[in-house]
């Protein structure tokens, strides 16, 4: 007959000898189950659950480890065989991975006991070790409920069995006819026989008792010892696994934190070439503000040089277009003093002509001081040269661009004062006028 199987499993808040010992004790397992339910701590003890519902038998324990034991419902057909349930307790992290392993359920009952595992121990029992009042709760209710067994029943009830399920009985014939033909058997006297005890066979027959309990007992012994070496190793390799385990998530957790390392390493790598990058883009552009005003400076520098040579050469030109009038003014006025300087008289002696000559021509020597002060004019027309000072002085405008450029503008005051020559060109016009009335008076 093809029968059903399935694995459920959940992780429960709590450790392995904390769940394996709730479930053999009554009153925790009546409390998360929320139902009437006896449990018996031994192998071959009986456990009865959702209020005798559920009917089943421990057939292997391991403290903290593992529960194996037969397992039947109401629900199951009459004349089935049990099913198998195999629960182990195998620690992680949270708690406790509690996995059901139900094999050989008759067909069409699968889903049903797959459902009731859930919601009567996975389910209730996270809950029960996960939240903190809920234990408490729980107890409450199922003492309200009476579900809670009464202290003393426990260790007085004798091992629960089975139900006991009377053979199928053979059909019986009709016997009246034949019991009515049968005679009554009649009253006799038992008779006892005596019969005489061997020693020899006697002792025979304990030492060959003896023999077979101590043979029993070396092989329940054997057994016994196989079980514990079994169970050993079992815990071992449970434990191995859990080294493995944790080993595992410690390498696993060490490669995360290496790549959080990296990634870390590499964004800050990033960074700081962004902020490299950035620096020097910064520099970059105040480089080009700086040989931009470098260059606005040296080309504003340049227009003003171009200004001053313009004006250097403009009053260059004017002072020699000055020169020039006045050179040509003083010849004018040469000229005129030699013509007035000759008047002829009528009526007057020659001596005194004569005299009157001598004493012409020192008025025209007098009057012909103008050529000296015109030398003297050429002389103070030094501006020049004190113009070509100012051309030699206007070098440390170079100098001064990048601190002050207030300084050229005294330079030019200098050069304002210096050209003061040019009034002093006023005075032998001034001279020569005067000279003029004295000559034209005489």
């Amino acid at each position: 007959m093809d029968t059903e199987e399935f694995t459920v499993s959940s992780v429960i808040p709590a450790s392995p000898n904390r769940i394996y010992s709730a479930w053999m004790d009554e009153r925790h397992h009546s409390a998360f189950t929320g139902t009437r339910a006896t449990v018996d701590p031994w192998v071959g003890g009986r456990v009865v659950s959702d209020d005798g519902f559920i009917d089943a038998t421990h057939v292997y324990l391991v403290t903290g480890s593992r529960i194996a034991m037969t397992w039947r419902t109401r629900d199951f057909p009459k004349g089935s065989n049990d099913s198998h349930v195999d629960i182990s307790f195998e620690p992680v992290a949270g708690g406790t991975k509690v996995e059901v392993t139900h094999s050989k359920i008759p067909p069409g009952l699968g889903k049903a006991c797959e459902k009731l595992w859930k919601k009567l121990y996975l389910d209730p029992m996270t809950k029960y070790f996960g939240e903190p009042e809920a234990m408490r709760i729980a107890y409450k209710a199922a003492k309200k409920a009476g579900n809670l067994p009464l202290s003393g029943i426990k260790a007085s009830r004798p091992a629960p069995r089975r139900p006991f399920v009377p053979a199928p009985q053979l059909p019986v014939e009709d016997l009246e006819e034949d019991e009515e033909e049968e005679e009554k058997p009649k009253k006799t006297r038992k008779r006892v026989e005596t019969k005489t005890i061997d020693l020899r066979e006697l002792a025979r027959a304990q030492a060959e008792a003896r023999k077979e309990a101590a043979q029993r007992k070396a092989e329940a012994k054997k057994k016994a010892d196989a079980a514990l070496r079994q169970a050993e190793a079992a815990q071992k390799k449970a434990e191995a696994k859990k080294k493995a385990e944790l080993l595992r998530i410690k390498k696993a957790e060490a490669k995360r934190q290496a790549a959080e390392k990296k990634k870390a390493d590499l964004e800050k790598k990033k960074a700081a070439a962004e902020k490299k990058a950035e620096a020097k883009k910064k520099a970059d552009v105040l480089k080009q503000k700086k040989a931009a005003a470098k260059k606005k400076a040296d080309e504003i520098k340049r227009k003003k040089l171009a200004v001053k040579k313009k004006a250097a050469a403009k009053k260059k030109a004017a002072a020699k277009k000055k020169l020039a009038a006045k050179k040509k003014a003083a010849v004018k006025k040469k000229t005129a003093a030699k013509k007035r300087g000759t008047p002829k008289r009528r009526g007057a002696a020659p001596k005194k002509r004569g005299a009157a000559a001598k004493r012409r021509p020192a008025a025209t020597k007098k009057s012909a001081a103008p050529k000296r002060r015109a030398k003297v004019t050429k002389k103070r027309a030094a501006p020049k040269k004190r113009a070509k000072v100012t051309k030699k002085r206007a070098a440390p405008k170079k100098r001064a661009v990048a601190k002050k450029r207030a300084a050229p503008k005294k330079r030019s005051k200098v050069t304002k004062k210096r050209a003061a020559p040019k009034k002093r060109g006023k005075a032998p016009a001034k001279k020569a006028k005067k000279a003029k009335r004295r000559s034209s008076r005489r």
